[in-house]
């Protein structure tokens, strides 16, 4: 891998700052502060949580789902900590600490939210702390188109090609939508194919599914 990719991913958990809230008496070094921030990055939701349940750290996308969600008017460690607790209700759970639990939370009208707590940490009882990860399943990601080109050699139509194909669009879909002749359309696609050495649809859009992570 291109070592200015390996750098970007690097730059990218920096630039995703985590809301903090450093209870009385819990150490300044959060375990899970990296991870929230890369979950960031690829579109879930993420809390820390101490021993006690206290809420530690969060991200954007985790106010943002317990805002819609859970009606959270005041961020603070208090009000995201009762919106979880409102969310789980709803979800018919709660969450002992630590836990490894799976929490599916229904939404009328919409995929369902689902939460899975896992425990991090040293284990040690006090020392352990639960992440929480907010998996929005109506939500869509993708990746950058510049990290195609650079990681595959993409063009910057192919790029966009491949990007068009993981949203679910057909080659018909787009050849129409872009007013370019099928036959370009097929060919740019049989070079995506080649760049990305994958031979199917299903197979590219897994593909484009796991470098998402990259900025």
């Amino acid at each position: 891998m291109d070592k200015s990719i390996l750098k970007g991913i690097v730059a990218s958990v920096d630039a995703y700052p985590a809301t903090a809230w450093m209870t009385s008496g819990v150490s300044s070094t959060v375990v899970g502060r990296p991870l929230i921030s890369a979950f960031e990055r690829v579109g879930y939701g993420s809390v820390v949580l101490d021993a006690a349940g206290l809420v530690l750290l969060a991200n954007a996308i985790a106010i943002r789902l317990l805002q819609q969600e859970a009606a959270l008017a005041t961020i603070s460690p208090e009000a995201v900590g009762n919106a979880i607790r409102l969310l789980l209700r709803r979800g018919k759970a709660r969450i002992p600490m630590p836990a490894d639990t799976w929490v599916t939370i229904p939404r009328e009208g919409e995929r369902d939210l689902v939460v899975h707590a896992v425990p991090i940490g040293d284990g040690s009882g006090s020392g352990t702390q639960t992440m929480m990860i907010m998996v929005d399943l109506a939500g869509s990601y993708e990746p950058n188109s510049g990290v195609l080109q650079r990681m595959f050699g993409l063009t910057a139509a192919e790029a966009r090609l491949a990007l068009r194909i993981a949203r679910g669009d057909t080659p018909a879909d787009i050849a129409q939508e872009t007013h370019v002749s099928m036959p370009t359309v097929r060919s740019q696609l049989a070079a995506v194919f080649t760049k990305t050495q994958t031979s199917r649809q299903a197979e590219l859009v897994g593909l484009l599914a796991r470098v998402s992570l990259l900025p």
